[in-house]
């Protein structure tokens, strides 16, 4: 049987709530990242969120799609973030940060019988590429054991910041949703995490930035390895999840992939293979899940901060002017996100 064939069995045990987990080691914390925008990264953080108890979402985009998922008040409000958690290691004499984390029950109310955590974004993050750099360039200069211990204190940073939250939220999972630029925090957020989960959504860029994000794992000139911590810390990849997947709808086709996810679905494989070391098994089947287009449901979910796992279908909202359903396939959906849950923790 072809890898297609299996994986295609497995979708449809999958969309019928009959699939076991995949056969992958757990980890406590995973940064979801691609180098690219548009292609679901806070629509799975989001909605993985809502599925377990006792964690902890970390924003580091700029643009803090996620932090308003979980507070519709966030661009309006100051508060503590994830920039004000940072600055400290990159410019002394800053006091440091405590407490950051808010629970998102407070300001979401879908989520008030969920013990989850999140520790805001803030627009300072868009400048804070050009502040880590300026302080690694210094702490280069140092010579001997002080230049490694200043480049550890900061790239371990993130990391740092976490732990404590962690512990001082009483959590035992993180979620780092990421921007699509590497520089800054993504940087630091590769360093914080235990494993990445990689949405690819099924378009030539999107392979494209996925081939990027392989490369900068890899390539000793990339801006990810030019400078390293003491210990060579690198995360391996735990998913690669296939998001806006398209079925057929041929007479009799049965979670079938249209032309075009069958096509990036084998270009994503024929990645996998040839780069297993970056992946947390030597089996690239372990590694890849479909996620179909969220459609009318992907639209009220974020339109309303709420849930795909809520949803349910024949419900309507009109966004915009426009009256939004959500049909059937909601329920598969439904299915693919605990999959995925179920397999990382």
């Amino acid at each position: 049987m072809c890898f297609t064939d299996a994986l295609l069995m497995r979708q449809n045990a999958i969309a019928e709530n009959k699939a076991e987990p995949l056969s992958l080691p757990k980890f406590p914390t995973y940064c979801i990242c691609n180098l690219r925008g548009g292609i679901g990264k806070t629509s799975l953080a989001f909605n993985l969120s809502y599925l377990v108890e006792n964690l902890l979402a970390v924003d580091t985009c700029p643009q803090g799609n996620l932090s308003y998922f979980y507070n519709d008040t966030y661009y309006q409000s100051v508060q503590v973030s994830a920039y004000d958690m940072l600055l400290p290691y990159f410019m002394p004499g800053l006091g440091n940060a405590s407490r950051v984390a808010q629970y998102v029950g407070a300001t979401n109310l879908y989520f008030r019988d969920r013990s989850v955590y999140f520790i805001p974004s803030a627009d300072a993050l868009y400048n804070f590429p050009s502040q880590m750099a300026v302080a690694m360039g210094q702490a280069m200069s140092v010579a001997g054991q002080q230049q490694q211990d200043l480049l550890d204190r900061m790239l371990f940073s993130l990391r740092a910041e976490i732990r404590r939250e962690m512990e001082e939220t009483e959590t035992d999972k993180c979620l780092i949703d990421t921007s699509p630029f590497f520089a800054g925090a993504t940087h630091l957020a590769w360093h914080a995490t235990d494993a990445l989960i990689v949405p690819v959504r099924t378009d030539q860029q999107s392979i494209n930035s996925f081939k990027l994000l392989l490369q900068t794992l890899s390539d000793p000139s990339s801006p990810f390895r030019r400078i390293m911590p003491h210990d060579s810390h690198s995360p391996k990849i735990q998913l690669v999840v296939l998001t806006h997947c398209g079925w057929s709808t041929r007479a009799g086709a049965r979670n079938e992939p249209n032309r075009q996810t069958r096509l990036y679905l084998e270009q994503i494989r024929d990645l996998v293979a040839r780069n297993i070391l970056h992946f947390t098994t030597r089996n690239p089947e372990n590694h890849i899940v479909l996620l179909d287009d969220f459609l009318g449901s992907g639209r009220i979910s974020s339109a309303q901060s709420k849930p795909i796992e809520l949803l349910n279908p024949g419900e309507s909202v009109t966004i915009q002017r426009v009256r939004v359903e959500v049909n059937e396939s909601v329920n598969k959906i439904k299915n693919q996100l605990h999959f995925i849950s179920n397999s990382i923790w």
